[in-house]
């Protein structure tokens, strides 16, 4: 074999190997979202769909829900809770494990900043997208608010009480 064969082949596996890397990148980069964008998290995250964030749309979020619980809220009364653990929400964002916390924005300026660490000792706190079956309305400050299952963690009430800790009209988050 020449040299310059042995040149082409090189240059040919590199080749190879770069679009094989560039195709496994856009295979696991996370979609875009095509309906309405309800979040948009920024900050310390590895997995980005949109610029250097993370968008989402509710039906990237139903898509994620896995935990369930019914909980008395204090303004609203008790409803069935449905949504994504915030510990699932970190690792779809590929938070690295230097992160500290994420903390939440609402649409009226309201904000709640959690632990990293606490979360992953709680993991039924979540990022709820439906009450009782249904979207959350706005009028219960939806489309998503984290709920906080106080009568799993009683321990939680003092440090992180329902106002600010229930935070509703959640428009962005930020990891840090």
């Amino acid at each position: 074999m020449g040299k310059s064969t042995l040149i082409a082949v090189v240059i040919i596996i590199i080749l190879v190997a770069i679009g094989g890397f560039y195709s496994y990148q856009q295979m696991t980069k996370p979609k875009s979202p095509t309906g309405e964008v309800v979040l948009k998290v920024k900050g310390k995250i590895t997995r980005t769909n949109v610029g250097n964030e993370y968008h989402f749309d509710l039906a990237m979020l139903e898509k994620m829900i896995d935990t369930e619980f019914d909980w008395e809220c204090p303004w609203f009364g008790k409803y069935h809770w449905e949504g994504i653990s915030l510990v699932t929400l970190l690792k779809e964002l590929g938070v690295p494990d230097d992160a500290k916390y994420i903390k939440f924005t609402a649409k009226d300026g309201v904000t709640a900043e959690y632990p990293i660490s606490m979360l992953k000792e709680h993991p039924n706190i979540i990022l709820a997208i439906k009450m009782d079956g249904e979207y959350i309305p706005d009028d219960k400050v939806g489309p998503l608010r984290v709920v906080i299952p106080y009568d799993q963690y009683p321990e939680l009430e003092e440090d992180y009480p329902p106002f600010p800790f229930t935070v509703g009209w959640i428009i962005e988050a930020e990891v840090g």
